[in-house]
């Protein structure tokens, strides 16, 4: 009976550990309820869109990023209560690229002019040839 006992306490130890563990270490994504777009210059490729994703995805707030690298457009998915756009176009700046904040719009209104969920499409251009992407096309 005491055996039972020790590893009944070891088990939910070892639970309430791992609860602790994934409460400190996994990051919830925030749900979008607004989109910012931003006019952004000097993409040429996949590699380009990579670069501006990883400079976004971190700020506290954003939801998603959708680059069209052809159309020279950036989205940002982003909780209104948590981010302010005009963050966005700097933090793009930062990677290297002219980027400037065009329009924000809810997430309802994005639905109505897009036709679409913010998320569902992510346009992705081929590779330049630079060695930023390997230099494959």
């Amino acid at each position: 009976m005491r055996k039972r006992t020790i590893g009944t306490g070891i088990i939910v130890a070892c639970a309430v550990a791992l609860v602790v563990y994934l409460g400190f270490h996994v990051r919830l994504a925030p749900v979008p309820n607004a989109v910012a777009a931003l006019k952004t210059l000097g993409m040429t490729c996949g590699s380009c869109a990579g670069k501006i994703e990883k400079a976004l995805k971190p700020l506290n707030g954003v939801a998603g990023v959708e680059v069209d690298v052809d159309g020279g457009w950036v989205l940002v998915g982003y909780d209104s209560q948590k981010a302010r756009p005009d963050t966005f176009a700097e933090a793009v700046r930062k990677a290297g690229f002219q980027s400037w904040l065009m329009e924000q719009m809810s997430i309802t209104d994005f639905r109505r002019v897009m036709g679409r969920d913010f998320g569902m499409k992510v346009a992705r251009a081929g590779c330049c040839g630079n060695g930023g992407c390997g230099g494959k096309k």
